[in-house]
């Protein structure tokens, strides 16, 4: 991969005879950003290209550039890979279009392109690409004149397409090195992150997606790549196409985004969803030190604003720290007798009443940095071009007093006003703050430095599949299978998950025999295929206390069943003992990108209603399974709530593990829902599962 942001040498094909405005000449630019290598040219018929001799043919180049940078018509680009390869050149960026991004011709031709590529064991970038750029070096291959950055930052951009790296100021801001995958037929993600991840003048990586192959190995790296190195996403293209189609509550609950989502924090990277938001989250990461502690210390010279600031930060899941002493017994007495300082601190009055606004915010802030009980402080300060407001004004001489180093500290400011984007300008080389355009941007930011120290300290994980069962597994059909009621929970017997004793009854009498078994009361439930929602059918008798309400209860349900109609016959009524306690979903989901998701949530019939369900990729450990019934807005319910014990959480748990293993060591299972799971203190058991089989 280095020859393809640090070649020695390059060969570039295709390139135009003409300069200038319009000519998009790949010579031209490269040239411009400052290119030092050897520089070959070959084109049919020009003899020089800006000073540079051109050759006939690939073959005739005196010496093997280390990269050949291609732009000729899609039709002659094979041809002139196989002269490349034939010479011994064996890195290719292929900036043509009209492959698979174009047709079906175009599709075959990346194919043959492809199989042509790996025959030499050679690697291609593209087609359709820009290609890449790296600023320390100079080289670029685009044929756009891009401004090459000064003093290069250690940022580094993964794109899905040329516009980010065109357009860096819009989407990332300054960037050290990029690259555009294009249409990704040999070199994707996996690569370009397994090069920046080893290289030194790589601290940040951003990534533009959308979309991904190799999900799973995308999350084994980025899993060990995110503990070294900060890695955001901007993932576009979010749809609710994966909840098409769905058989199960599962299916319908859990769309393609939100599996990205969890499966981004699974691996601690860092998701944003515009392209503000990304320069936001680089230039939080770039320059600020680490906030390992959720306590902000908040320097407002408005009271409003500090209101607002308390709400965002609670939304990021940060909280207001106690007020240093040294604000009270120093600050304080500056203003009037009536002013009372608390966290956020108002300074306004204090201003008004010295003349020096600034000078109370410079001691609040730097008291703020100094109290060990305050992770990080957050500055809401006014910014006015009118020259009667100059002495209340931020500039880097009064950031550098704050010797903002010697505390290590996270200091951002939201700045406010007619003169904020100046300000905010003068102060963007400031090593140690950073500056957001809005009270809710720099609340954010602090979230975002908080979660990623709080994901650099996640276990590694240590996953051990399940012990050998002493019952065999159910063999599966090949052909696509629907499991219902007691041949579901059966399914599930073998994986050790709780299950609730029950009966599938094909007549009354034997559904009161076992009614008279199990103990009273019990309930009745329709089994059949088209019954999914059972209960909004009708489908489900509770609280028969007799064997005669069991078997009326069981004619009732055939009658039901009866007067719906249904093309697929009753299996049977389903006879349980019935409990009280929470009512659990779990399940599971094969996503097309990253394979099975495991589910929990509310269960019963608030499931579709609640929506409260959390989501990540299987298997999982017991320590992730907490974790993620942990993040459950119905969490305090499992708890214990008024006066009620909690369920049995670490016996749920377990099921969740054991459920995520299932998904593993069965991979034609497509779509899984236990609904619900009832937990009590005592323990938790399946009462109704759906389990959908095959292609």
């Amino acid at each position: 991969m280095r020859a393809l942001f640090d070649p020695k040498s390059v060969v570039l094909i295709g390139v135009s005879r003409q300069t200038g405005v319009g000519a998009y000449n790949g010579l031209e630019m490269l040239l411009n950003y400052g290119y030092q290598g050897k520089i070959f040219l070959v084109h049919p018929q020009a003899e020089e290209i800006l000073g540079h001799k051109v050759y006939r043919r690939t073959l005739d180049l005196p010496e093997v550039p280390e990269l050949a940078v291609i732009a000729v018509g899609r039709d002659r680009v094979l041809p002139v890979v196989h002269d490349c390869l034939t010479h011994g050149i064996r890195w290719f960026i292929i900036i043509s279009q009209g492959f698979a991004d174009a047709d079906a011709t175009g599709k075959q031709l990346q194919e043959q392109l492809l199989t042509l590529v790996q025959s030499y064991g050679a690697r291609l970038l593209g087609p359709n690409t820009m290609g890449t750029f790296n600023a320390f070096t100079g080289f670029s291959s685009a044929f756009i004149d891009l401004a090459r950055a000064p003093a290069p930052p250690p940022v580094s951009l993964v794109a899905q397409s040329g516009a980010p790296q065109v357009g860096a100021e819009s989407f990332t801001g300054p960037l050290g090195k990029a690259i555009d995958l294009g249409n990704a037929a040999d070199l994707g993600f996996i690569e370009a992150l397994e090069y920046l991840e080893q290289d030194a003048q790589t601290e940040i990586i951003a990534l533009h997606m959308e979309g991904l192959t190799q999900g799973r190995k995308f999350i084994d790296l980025a899993s060990r790549l995110t503990r070294k190195k900060p890695l955001i996403v901007f993932k576009t293209g979010r749809s609710e196409a994966g909840a098409q189609a769905a058989l199960s509550h599962t299916g319908s609950l859990v769309g393609q985004d939100e599996v990205f989502t969890a499966a981004f924090a699974r691996a601690g990277v860092i998701r944003v969803n515009s392209a503000a938001a990304m320069i936001d989250a680089i230039q939080t990461l770039r320059k600020l030190p680490p906030l390992p502690g959720p306590r902000i210390g908040v320097v407002t010279a408005s009271g409003a604003l500090g209101i607002m600031a308390a709400d965002a930060l609670d939304q990021e899941g940060l909280m207001l720290g106690r007020l240093p002493r040294a604000i009270r017994e120093n600050v304080e007495p500056k203003g009037p007798y009536w002013h009372h300082l608390h966290n956020p601190v108002d300074l306004w009055p204090i201003g008004m009443a010295t003349g020096d606004f600034l000078q109370g915010v410079l001691e609040a802030i730097g008291a703020f940095l100094a109290d060990p009980a305050i992770d990080g402080v957050l500055g809401l300060v006014p910014a006015l071009d009118s020259e009667l407001h100059q002495n209340i004004r931020l500039t880097p001489d009064f950031i550098d007093r704050l010797a903002l180093r010697q505390f290590n500290k996270p200091l951002v400011l939201s700045i406010y006003g007619n003169h904020k984007e100046h300000i905010s300008a003068d102060l963007a080389p400031v090593p140690g703050v950073t500056c957001y355009a809005s009270v809710e941007q720099a609340c954010h930011a602090l979230g975002l430095l908080y979660r990623y120290q709080q994901s650099l300290s996640r276990p590694v994980e240590n996953l051990s599949p399940l012990p050998p069962s002493p019952h065999p597994a159910p063999k599966l059909e090949k052909k696509p299978t629907v499991l219902l009621g007691q041949t579901a929970l059966e399914f599930l017997a073998p994986y050790r998950i709780p299950l609730l004793p029950s009966l599938l009854a094909p007549t009354p009498e034997e559904a009161s025999a076992y009614a008279q078994e199990c103990g009273y009361p019990v309930v009745l439930k329709i089994i059949a295929p088209a019954w999914v929602h059972k209960s909004d059918q009708g489908g489900v008798l509770l609280n028969l206390t007799t064997p005669q309400e069991v078997q009326a209860g069981f004619r009732h349900l055939q009658n039901i069943f009866n007067q719906v109609g249904s093309s697929a016959p009753l299996e049977g009524i389903l006879v349980q003992k019935q409990i009280k306690g929470r009512e659990i979903l779990l399940g599971l989901k094969q996503d097309a990108t990253f394979g099975p998701v495991v589910v929990c949530g509310l269960g019963g019939i608030f499931t579709e209603v609640l929506q409260d369900v959390a989501q990540t990729l299987a298997p999982i450990s017991l320590a992730q399974a907490h974790d993620l019934l942990s993040t459950l807005k119905g969490f305090p319910l499992l708890q214990g709530y008024r006066g009620e014990p909690p369920i049995a959480l670490p016996e749920l748990a377990a099921a969740l593990v054991n459920l995520s293993w299932l998904a593993i060591q069965e991979p034609e299972l497509q779509e899984l829902d236990i609904n619900p799971l009832i937990a009590t203190p005592a323990g938790c058991w399946a009462v109704d599962a759906r389990i959908v089989l095959g292609k």
